[in-house]
């Protein structure tokens, strides 16, 4: 038997212990054999001759490894000697700069091959069969966790929408109620119809230009630079197809897009007092009504909504502490913290038309995102100008359900 990895040998061991626990259970099975039938019992003691010769499999495999004096010491450590394993490895620091060194060189050195290894997708099609993953290793927790906070940042709409994580192209079942029944008796009976809803995923690409000599800096502040710009470019682009995306051509069907299909639900408005607010609210019923949002331009909600009043003269827009929880935010804290008629704001540069507004319940706008975010380079792109291309993407892909119900949407019209 060759020398094992320190993997191989981390994956055996927990084996061997998860074995041995079942060994014993098997075993006290075995002694109140007379609370058990003569097929149970036949049953209990294949099990316990599988899993003993399992065992002796793994011993054997583990003999000759010098494990006592590579006990304590022959496992991967993070900093704080904690053992690295195949379910903490993603968050550790080694792991980190082993997968950007081995970007930075073009291969797997021998001395991080290891930890490398942990990483290693198992598939070559990390979304169903619609879209290729394109990267070898699993991106770090580290790099994960910011480069989502900046796309939570970039793109808030997008972050108060519902979203699923199913991998590839799925059909969700989606009920409606319909009008309850009347029984006769005094009471009456729900009703719902149920549609068929086909979300499709696509990837949604940011591709950013680095010079080499960036990356020859520290790895932490090269990770940050790539996190940020390409967030930033992912939450921007995913904000856009929420609002705007197209229902003939993407797999992101636009609110905005599907209430102007004929017969358009768009309106237009020309001024904007309180009666006109109370108006727009009125589009859009309960529970939707209940649960809606304010979406616009920064610059739209300064211009048009923050100087006004209601009818007895008090202002229709108040501001609320930033603390997550309370109105005015979203799941990340990071909704703007306004308030018009007690409702929340939420600021985007994504919408279509100038000081235009959309207002309703945007969890009834529904995303599939695949979970596994890939990282690329390209070094051959841009070699004579000694620059490297990276790329970031995620599939995903989303549609409103019942746009025309749950959103209204309002441009303006000097006329």
């Amino acid at each position: 038997m060759g020398k094992l990895s320190q993997k191989e040998i981390a994956d055996l061991k927990r084996e061997k212990t998860e074995l041995e626990q079942k060994r014993t259970e098997l075993k006290v099975k075995c002694k109140n054999h007379r609370d058990m039938s003569v097929e149970d019992l036949n049953g209990v003691t294949e099990n316990l001759r599988t899993v003993s010769t399992r065992l002796d499999e793994i011993d054997e495999q583990l003999a000759g490894q010098d494990l006592n004096k590579r006990e304590v010491s022959s496992f991967m450590q993070d900093k704080l000697g904690k053992e690295i394993n195949q379910e903490n490895y993603r968050s550790t620091t080694q792991y980190r700069d082993a997968f950007y060194r081995s970007f930075l060189a073009g291969k797997v050195s021998e001395s991080d091959a290891e930890i490398m290894s942990f990483g290693k997708r198992a598939v070559s099609n990390g979304n169903g069969d619609g879209v290729a993953s394109g990267a070898d290793y699993l991106v770090p927790q580290t790099t994960l966790n910011k480069v989502y906070s900046i796309i939570k940042q970039y793109g808030r709409l997008y972050s108060a929408i519902t979203k699923f994580g199913f991998t590839g192209d799925v059909a969700l079942p989606i009920g409606t109620a319909k009008a309850p029944t009347d029984n006769g008796d005094g009471t009456t009976t729900l009703s719902f119809d149920f549609t068929e809803v086909k979300i499709s995923q696509q990837a949604v690409v940011a591709t950013i230009v680095v010079k080499n000599l960036l990356l020859r800096n520290s790895i932490p502040a090269f990770e940050q630079y790539l996190s940020m710009e390409i967030g930033k470019y992912i939450g921007l682009l995913l904000e856009s197809y929420v609002l705007n995306g197209s229902l003939s051509t993407s797999t992101f069907e636009g609110i905005i897009t599907a209430l102007k299909v004929a017969p358009s639900a768009a309106k237009t408005y020309s001024t904007l007092d309180w009666a006109k607010i109370a108006e727009i609210m009125s589009n859009v019923e309960s529970p939707y009504g209940d649960n809606a949002s304010w979406v616009m331009k920064r610059s739209t909600f300064f211009k048009k909504f923050f100087a006004l009043t209601d009818s007895a003269g008090k202002p229709i827009v108040a501001v609320t502490p930033l603390i997550q929880g309370q109105p005015g935010q979203d799941n990340y804290g990071t909704a703007s913290p306004y308030l018009i008629a007690g409702q929340p704001v939420i600021f985007t540069s994504q919408m279509p038309d100038e000081d235009s507004i959309l207002y309703g319940d945007l969890t009834t706008y529904v995303v599939n995102e695949s979970e596994s975010f890939v990282i690329e380079s390209n070094t051959s792109e841009m070699f004579s100008q000694d620059k490297t291309v990276w790329r970031g993407k995620v599939y995903s892909g989303g549609k409103s359900l019942f746009a025309k119900d749950t959103f209204t949407y309002y441009s303006y019209s000097a006329s």
